[in-house]
């Protein structure tokens, strides 16, 4: 009989426990060795009324939870949303049964931040991949995957509610195939373009002299706002922008980063290196602003410069 123990910190993954608990295939929920937040302890509240038995990690040491797993008699374990690297020693325990989800067509997006570089790199499509589990992060073989559309306009948090969507598809799908012993498991390329690192502060600052268009439009979707908004800089402060519209602009001779345009139907439009941009919303310590009433409140102009 399967008996899963998820590994996870996030609201995200409830989805996946309801569909585990529901076939009777959950054992418990191991949450992340981590100092409270709101969706951890959101998720703690939430498994703590639906009596959902749950042990808490160790990052230092397994020996714990490796008893606790046993005398609840946990044989197989998924991970999704769980910001640790997983031992060897843990990893035996499950002798090859312990999985993990990740949103990308692996090997592509190996990382921790796999759906910000997507759709901060424009990807029109995803992957939900389901994974062995090994020594070296996001490279164990693939049991099975689950193709994703990625609008042009979704942002990080829309992405990862279709995935949430998705999570009881494919753990259902996988726990047929397990019981019918039926996976093909198929090694990962060896061959890919793209990984998914943490994000450095630096990283999020628009570059107005050599990003494109489209790069600063999903830059500040990708980061809206789950992970960080794309920012710039004026006046020696920071602004945050969540989100930005491509403008049609045959401009030529004006500096990247210049206001060409401010008005109340046309918003506040930057030139950039290729094109314009419109900056539809921007946060501020005083609040969320569309672009003009922005550019209003802090003094821009048409031929202001952001650089």
């Amino acid at each position: 009989m399967q008996k899963y123990a998820v590994f996870t910190g996030s609201c995200q993954s409830l989805s996946a426990i309801q569909y585990l608990q529901q076939t009777n295939k959950l054992a418990c929920v191991v949450l992340v060795d981590a100092e409270p937040n709101p969706d951890l302890m959101q998720l703690q509240q939430l498994l703590h009324q639906a009596q959902i038995p749950t042990l808490k990690y160790n990052q230092y040491d397994d020996t714990t939870l490796l008893a606790d797993l046993d005398r609840l008699g946990v044989n197989r374990g998924v991970i999704y949303l769980f910001r640790h690297i997983i031992k060897q020693k843990l990893i035996s325990y499950f002798d090859g049964s312990l999985v993990n989800i990740h949103p990308s067509p692996l090997p592509e997006y190996r990382g921790p931040f796999p759906l910000y570089w997507q759709i901060r790199n424009g990807e029109q499509a995803t992957k939900l991949t389901l994974h062995r589990v090994t020594s070296e992060v996001d490279s164990g073989d693939i049991a099975i995957d689950i193709d994703l559309a990625i609008h042009p306009f979704d942002t990080i948090s829309i992405v990862n509610q279709k995935v949430s969507q998705t999570l009881p598809h494919l753990l259902d799908t996988f726990c047929q195939l397990v019981e019918q012993e039926a996976i093909t498991w198929r090694e990962q390329d060896t061959c890919f373009e793209h990984f998914a690192p943490m994000i450095e502060p630096q990283q999020l600052t628009i570059n107005w002299c050599k990003q494109p268009t489209l790069e600063v439009v999903n830059m500040c979707r990708a980061g809206n706002v789950d992970v960080g908004c794309a920012t710039f800089r004026l006046r020696e402060e920071m602004f945050q922008v969540l989100q930005a519209s491509e403008v049609e602009c045959d401009i030529k001779g004006v500096q990247a980063g210049t206001v060409i345009q401010l008005s109340r139907r046309e918003g506040l439009v930057i030139k950039t290196l290729d094109g314009a941009v419109c900056l539809d919303v921007i946060g501020t310590q005083q609040g969320l602003f569309n672009g003009y009433r922005f550019a209003v409140l802090f003094g821009l102009d048409a031929g202001f410069s952001l650089i």
